[in-house]
C-alpha cells in the first residue's frame, strides 16, 4: 500500500513490549556490589550476595517519543475551524482546529464525546508511547529480601537553547507496590505486574524516563535481578 501524504491511525496497538535487560540497569551503590553473571545459556541476571547491601537499579527506557505534528498545507491537510483570511489547516495551534473528522478513536464514540456536543479535538492526535504497566523479575534465595520498591519517574528538561531546572514528574510513585520479599524455589523467578494508575502518552519534547528498583538483601542468601518488561499501547502512524 502506498499513499502520497501521510498514512493516519488514531486508534493505538495496545499490546507492545519493552524486556529491559539487567545489563541495562547500574546499581548506584557500592561498585562492584551487582555483580553481572550468567548462571547458564539464555539466563543474565545482576547478582547480589553481599549481606544486607540496600542495591538501587536505574534505567532509561530507551523510548521513541512523537510530540506531535501540526497540519500544514505541505503535508496534505486541509483547513477545518479557522478563522482567516487565509485559512489554516488544523490541527493548528489556533483554538477549536481539528482534523477532518473532529474527532479521535472508533467508535462507538459517547454522546459526551460527539464533536457535534462536546466540540472538536484540539491539537494533534497524541501519539507515540504510553506506558501502562511494568513487570520486575528477579529471584531471591536462601533468605527473603529485607525490602524491596520501585518506581517510574518522567523528567522533562527544557527546550533547545534554554535553561531551566529539569521537571521530574511521577509515573509509578517510588514505594513497595507489591513487590514480594519471600525467598523463591531455586532456580524460579518471580515476574510482579505494576500497573499505572492514568496511563498517557508521552508528547513531551526532550523527556526522558526512568525506571528504579531498589532491592535489598537479607543478612544472607543471593538476589538474581533479571530485569524489567514494560508494557506499552504504540501508535507511530
Amino acid at each position: 500500500m502506498r499513499t502520497a501524504g501521510l498514512f493516519e491511525q488514531d486508534t493505538p496497538q495496545p499490546d507492545g513490549q519493552i524486556f529491559v535487560g539487567a545489563s541495562e540497569f547500574v546499581d548506584i551503590t557500592s561498585a562492584g556490589a551487582a555483580v553481572p553473571t550468567s548462571s547458564a545459556a539464555g539466563l543474565f541476571t545482576l547478582d547480589v550476595t553481599t549481606a544486607s547491601h540496600a542495591a538501587k537499579f536505574f534505567a532509561n527506557l530507551k523510548e521513541m517519543l512523537r510530540t506531535g505534528v501540526y497540519a500544514s498545507f505541505a503535508n496534505g491537510y486541509t483547513a477545518f475551524g479557522t478563522t482567516g483570511p487565509p485559512p489554516v489547516p488544523g490541527p493548528s495551534a489556533v483554538a477549536n482546529t481539528s482534523g477532518p473528522l473532529a474527532t479521535q478513536g472508533h467508535p462507538p464514540i459517547t454522546i459526551a464525546n460527539l464533536p457535534t456536543i462536546k466540540g472538536p479535538v484540539n491539537g494533534p492526535l497524541l501519539k507515540g508511547l504510553q506506558i501502562n504497566w511494568v513487570d520486575v523479575i528477579y529471584e531471591v534465595d536462601t533468605t527473603a529480601l529485607a525490602a524491596a520498591t520501585m518506581g517510574l519517574t518522567k523528567t522533562k528538561f527544557p527546550a533547545a537553547g534554554t535553561k531551566a531546572a529539569p521537571v521530574v514528574t511521577n509515573i509509578i510513585a517510588l514505594a513497595a507496590n507489591g513487590l514480594p520479599t519471600a525467598t523463591n524455589t531455586a532456580g524460579q523467578a518471580t515476574r510482579t505486574r505494576v500497573a499505572v494508575a492514568n496511563p498517557a502518552m508521552d508528547v513531551d519534547d526532550g523527556s526522558e524516563i526512568v525506571l528504579n528498583v531498589n532491592l535489598t538483601l537479607g543478612a544472607s542468601g543471593t538476589l538474581h535481578f533479571y530485569g524489567a518488561v514494560v508494557g506499552v499501547s504504540f501508535n507511530f502512524n
